[in-house]
């Protein structure tokens, strides 16, 4: 299995940290570009994350 870095993107705000809330896919499965990825909580609001 490869391992994937994944960057945050700018959600605005200046947020440079997000808790990982929900993941939109399974270990192992292929991402399209634009689908949604993972669900993040910051400090002030949960972002939906689209894969890059």
């Amino acid at each position: 299995m490869s391992r994937f870095v994944f960057k945050l993107p700018d959600i605005g705000e200046g947020v440079a940290e997000a808790e990982i809330v929900k993941w939109h896919v399974k270990a192992g499965e292929e991402v399209a570009e634009g689908q949604a990825f993972v669900d993040v909580m910051t400090d002030k609001a949960t972002v939906e994350i689209s894969a890059p």
